[in-house]
């Protein structure tokens, strides 16, 4: 086996530890059944609402990565549950503009500031010179083009 398969099998085996240790608390869960169980999906339109302001279908869909009618959907659900409401673009009366509620909109701060401390506790092991590292290659991994999905090659261009 060589050593390049050899690690990309091992950041395999610890994704399910560290998607654990980033994500998922006890806080998120509370947020998610404290709002009538909506899904992880539709808290990152929230975040992306509470982040950008009022957006329009499209920009939520644009920022999403999603498809407008996908997002439309979810904005129903959304709507649904009493998070978010349409609202009349102040500047043409023919858009609308999603905006996330009040409630939710200090639930979701709250989400941000619980996860933003858990990141930090996580990290706080590293060395900055560790955490420099760790933030070039995580966006050199975020940045680079998008691959199909197929046989996983070496850097020499040949097939592992």
């Amino acid at each position: 086996m060589n050593r390049r398969r050899e690690l990309l099998g091992r950041l395999e085996r610890l994704g399910p530890g560290l998607r654990r240790r980033l994500g998922e608390s006890e806080r998120r869960a509370d947020f998610l059944t404290r709002f009538g169980g909506v899904t992880l999906y539709q808290v990152g339109a929230l975040r992306h609402l509470v982040k950008h302001g009022p957006l329009t279908m499209n920009e939520l869909a644009a920022r999403m990565e999603i498809s407008p009618s996908s997002a439309t959907q979810l904005v129903d659900r959304l709507v649904h549950h009493g998070l978010v409401e349409r609202r009349p673009d102040p500047n043409d009366r023919r858009v609308l503009r999603v905006a996330v509620s009040g409630p939710a909109s200090d639930a979701v701060h709250d989400l941000e500031k619980e996860t933003s401390q858990r990141f930090a506790a996580l990290l706080a092991p590293l060395t900055e010179d560790e955490l420099e590292v760790l933030a070039s290659l995580a966006q050199r991994i975020v940045e680079a083009p998008t691959r199909q999905y197929g046989p996983a090659s070496d850097s020499s261009g040949g097939s592992l």
